[in-house]
């Protein structure tokens, strides 16, 4: 399973908040909820980035994992 880019505009409106969704893996969760606090206390397009490089990389480290790949499909269709 590929994760889509990081360019791809949907990162943006999870990190920002602008798209919410019922994920299964738990450490996503906890990672998206400060990763959201984070762009609402810094908006600025560097941090926003760094919030996706995180978040991209917490699904790129576990991508083998089930609840993974079915958060990516819930994510990215």
């Amino acid at each position: 399973m590929d994760i889509p880019s990081k360019t791809n505009k949907t990162w943006h409106d999870i990190i920002t908040g602008k798209k919410t969704f019922q994920l299964k893996f738990l450490a996503t969760k906890i990672l998206l909820g400060r990763l959201v606090r984070a762009a609402k206390e810094d908006p600025s397009p560097e941090n926003i980035a760094n919030c996706i490089d995180e978040l991209y990389a917490i699904f790129a480290n576990n991508i083998k994992m089930p609840s993974v790949q079915d958060d990516i499909k819930t994510i990215f269709g």
